[in-house]
């Protein structure tokens, strides 16, 4: 079954989240150049350090693919620190560039890092999709089905609700129809992605109106209204587990593909940034 931390994400946007604010704060900070420039030691350092960090990252591919390294440290801490320094050599390198670009070569080098970088934050998100969790293996779709599978009970909770359990039967035919269709699918990946997040505004809805009407009928008290709205946010999560299981089955092959692609443009682009970024490092000490 597809293991999912919610934390990973949370950590994870919470590091971004930082940098983004580092990052606007230090163009305040950085560009008027009065604490360094760019040629300056500390600039140069700063430069140097960034640098050090790209070359490290680059070791991640080598790790999974080389033998001499395979049993270097484990693969998901190795996925990590790619990730950590593909957010900080570019921050390191903009520092070190004070925001400002000081020749073409520099500039090819700059943009060439930033769309890796760019680049690589799309990457982990189709990579979270078919994998278990942020450092976990590749997934395959018997396995997300199998955790679909597992929440089909969730359909009998609402015994109450027909018309409830008759939509939540539709959308998982249809969504196992989606993941055998082959083909590019894209249509169908954008309708289910909307499908799911209409049913699960729709039949929260509508749960909570049936719910409310049955314990106006059997005139609730204050005591078992409380526990009816308890009973109700526990409903309206078991329907969001179930719905995001059949929409996650049905774009498992999608997200497949998609990262296969981002691959195709990843690749090149590294070692677009990789010889721009020695040209730079040339130029700078040949002129």
């Amino acid at each position: 079954m597809k293991a999912k931390n919610p934390s990973e994400h949370t950590h994870w946007l919470i590091f971004i989240s930082i940098i983004g604010v580092i990052t606007i704060a230090g163009y305040f900070v950085l560009a008027p150049k009065t604490l360094f420039k760019p040629g300056d030691d500390i600039g140069y350092n700063i430069g140097l350090i960034g640098g050090i960090m790209m070359l490290i990252l680059l070791l991640y591919p080598l790790r999974k693919r080389a033998g001499f390294m395979q049993n270097l440290g484990f693969l998901p801490t190795w996925f990590k620190w790619h990730m950590v320094l593909g957010i900080l050599g570019p921050l390191m390198i903009i520092f070190h560039s004070t925001y400002h670009i000081g020749s073409i070569n520099a500039g090819v080098a700059l943009v060439c890092m930033l769309l890796v970088s760019g680049s690589g934050t799309f990457g982990r998100f189709f990579y979270t999709k078919i994998h278990h969790g942020l450092y976990g293996r590749q997934t395959t779709l018997n396995e997300i089905r199998a955790e679909m599978e597992t929440t089909e009970e969730v359909k009998s909770v609402f015994h109450f609700a027909p018309t409830v359990e008759l939509a939540l039967d539709q959308f998982h035919e249809r969504g196992i129809k989606y993941s055998k269709e082959s083909g590019y699918g894209f249509s169908n990946f954008i309708k289910v992605g909307f499908e799911a997040s209409s049913l699960t505004h729709s039949l929260s809805k509508e749960i909570h109106q049936i719910m409310h009407k049955q314990a106006r009928d059997n005139n609730f008290n204050g005591q078992q209204m409380a526990g009816l709205e308890k009973m109700y946010q526990e409903n309206r999560e078991k329907l969001i587990v179930y719905i995001r299981a059949v929409r996650d089955t049905a774009q498992f092959h999608t997200y497949e593909r998609l990262f296969s692609w981002w691959h195709i443009f990843h690749i090149p682009l590294v070692y677009m940034m990789v010889f721009s970024a020695f040209y730079h490092v040339y130029a700078v000490h040949a002129y």
